[in-house]
């Protein structure tokens, strides 16, 4: 089983077997030349040199990968969000890298990378106060980012939960959510121009400009966020129903600001501006849990009975399962053809989403009455 204690003990050692291998005495090669005995014992010293570097990076990187899948294991049990469980598992790796970091420069004789970083120094004029203090200020700005959208999705997904469990609306506990992770990611954003000690009349100054820059070229998308805050809160639909545009008939899998996303009847997912689902009507399926369906019947006129044939076909329709008793079903006389044919329209209810149904009547119709045309002319919807 692979213990990272030993890994740890094993990487520190590896700085000291550096200092032994330099003071062993290659005596096979003193028969040999100088020159000879030279470039043997600097192409040992460099191989010797590589392998250890190889071997310490592999084994802060096995470390490193080791405590990550641990914490994420532990972690993944939790509420928080898959985001700031992979920024943690990030962090994680950081103490083995930067321990293998310290025992690197020692392989490759750090008195040397001291005295070229220090030279590189003079020749770039980089003050090392202000280096260390960007690179630690990058540091913590890419933590913080990576953990304030971690913290912002987790609390949304908690608030959406703690708000279900109180039965509220899905589009307001959606709201809700979504206005909670703007504040956290506003946070966030005050948090890290703290740390480059940024005044926070800069960043509004420059807002305040883009937005006036950019409001006319962004009419349409202000439009498509107004549209979906009056989705939210008036709630035509919800998320979860399914709704008939001017174009699309599909679920409704989520509401954005910007757009509505659908599930269509045939398995593709559109996308669709706010603007135009609130400028259009729409229909919503799912309001009413039954459909109305009707089916067009012509027979010829001497085989239709008046009463007697209406009440054989609501008979035959009525033994069906799935055909609900109220409201009830009926069949009405429409007219006769030139053909010298008499047209009947039955009308019948269904629950939602059993669209079975109309098929078995239609089946059931055409034994009943085999001379007849039948024409579905409602068929209870696309749900």
């Amino acid at each position: 089983m692979y213990n990272p204690s030993h890994a740890i003990s094993m990487l520190l050692h590896l700085a000291i077997s550096i200092y032994l291998c330099k003071e062993i005495d290659i005596r096979m090669f003193t028969s040999l030349g100088n020159n000879t005995h030279t470039i043997i014992l600097a192409t040992m010293n460099t191989t010797i040199q590589i392998v250890l570097t190889i071997i310490t990076v592999a084994i802060a990187i096995g470390i490193g990968l080791f405590l990550r899948k641990m914490l994420i294991h532990g972690l993944r049990r939790t509420v928080l969000d898959n985001w700031i469980i992979q920024t943690l598992g990030i962090i994680v790796i950081l103490p083995s890298l930067i321990l293998g970091g310290f025992v690197i420069p020692i392989i490759w004789q750090p008195e040397i990378i001291f005295t070229y970083w220090q030279g590189m120094q003079g020749q770039l004029q980089i003050d090392k106060i202000n280096l260390s203090a960007l690179i630690t200020n990058s540091i913590e700005t890419l933590l913080l980012l990576g953990l304030g959208i971690g913290v912002a999705r987790t609390i949304q997904a908690l608030t959406i939960r703690g708000l279900g469990e109180n039965r509220i609306d899905i589009n307001i506990r959606t709201l809700i959510g979504r206005i909670f992770y703007i504040i956290v990611l506003v946070f966030a954003a005050f948090w890290i121009l703290s740390i480059w000690q940024i005044s926070i009349g800069v960043p509004v100054t420059v807002i305040s400009v883009i937005t006036v820059a950019i409001t006319v070229s962004i009419q349409d998308i202000l439009k498509d966020l107004v549209a979906g805050f009056y989705i939210l809160i008036e709630r035509p639909f919800h998320i979860g129903d399914q709704i008939s545009t001017a174009t699309y008939v599909g679920k409704v899998e989520d509401v954005q600001l910007r757009a509505t996303k659908l599930r269509l009847v045939s398995g593709e997912e559109v996308t669709i501006p706010n603007s135009l689902v609130f400028s259009s009507p729409v229909t919503n399926n799912s309001f009413y849990g039954e459909r109305r369906a009707t089916i067009t019947l012509t027979l010829p006129e001497d085989t239709f009975v008046k009463d007697k044939t209406q009440q054989q076909i609501l008979q035959a329709i009525q033994e069906l399962e799935h055909i609900m008793v109220k409201p009830e079903p009926s069949v009405l006389l429409t007219g006769y053809t030139t053909e010298k044919k008499a047209t009947l329209a039955v009308r019948f209810w269904v629950a939602s989403g059993q669209l079975s149904a109309v098929s078995d009547v239609v089946y059931t119709l055409h034994k009943v009455l085999p001379n007849a045309e039948l024409v579905v002319t409602e068929s209870a919807g696309s749900i």
